[in-house]
């Protein structure tokens, strides 16, 4: 039989992990949001602010990576509990990503800073990041509730930022030709807007995470991309 007392630990093992990675995510959204103000507000010292601050995501990281060894050391737990434990440590390093990406976002902020895009531009470009950080923040949410249910649908929405980033990439590359002296400046958009997708990329494999946590398997079916930005040739374009 199993030791009552073993098993509370244990479940509050699981809840400490959960705050960690808690904790991780909502710095790594504040994180992303702030790079991407300061991209679209040409705003260097925020940028800046966001290059400093990625030390302590990666502080967050390397606490949240020793807890979760250091349950499965203590503990050594078995298949589902097992599962569970080592989906955090997947999740530690999407949330890495996310902030390294915010990161790159924030340094071309800085490049960009006394540049001045469309004004379409660069509203589509902050309705793409407010569905990636919508997105990163359901899926943090359905990890937190183990919703299996949810976490499918927080997955599927992946398909809305994939529409739109290839939109914007379709439309950015088109201004590299009307607008030559802008040549630099729309590179580093790309650059941003690829980032700003592969964020919303991490935020599904989180979402995905916490349907192995919900239910002891991965979702079924495979997720529907909808980037073609890879495959559009220049009739594409045209």
């Amino acid at each position: 039989m199993s030791n009552p007392h073993t098993v509370k630990a244990f479940d509050q093992d699981l809840k400490a992990l959960t705050r960690n990675v808690t904790a991780m995510g909502e710095f790594a959204g504040t994180q992303f949001s702030a790079a991407v103000r300061a991209l679209l507000h040409g705003d260097w010292s925020l940028a800046q602010q966001v290059i400093d601050h990625d030390r302590r995501l990666d502080a967050l990281r390397t606490e949240l990576s020793t807890a979760a060894a250091t349950v499965i050391a203590r503990r050594q737990p078995l298949a589902t509990d097992l599962a569970e434990v080592l989906a955090t440590f997947r999740i530690a390093e999407d949330l890495e990503r996310i902030g390294d990406l915010a990161k790159n976002i924030a340094k071309r902020a800085t490049a960009v800073a006394s540049s001045h895009f469309p004004e379409d531009m660069v509203e589509r470009l902050d309705r793409l990041a407010t569905l990636a950080s919508d997105h990163l923040k359901g899926a943090l949410d359905t990890f937190v509730a183990r919703d299996a249910e949810q976490a499918l649908i927080v997955r599927q929405q992946d398909e809305k930022i994939d529409a739109l980033y290839t939109e914007i990439f379709k439309d950015l590359v088109g201004q590299l030709s009307i607008d030559p002296t802008q040549t630099i400046g729309f590179v580093h958009l790309l650059f941003c807007a690829k980032n700003i997708e592969r964020i919303g990329d991490h935020a599904t494999h989180i979402a995905e995470a916490a349907y192995l946590i919900a239910t002891g398997h991965r979702p079924e079916a495979e997720r529907q991309r909808l980037d073609t930005s890879s495959t559009l040739t220049g009739g594409d374009l045209a």
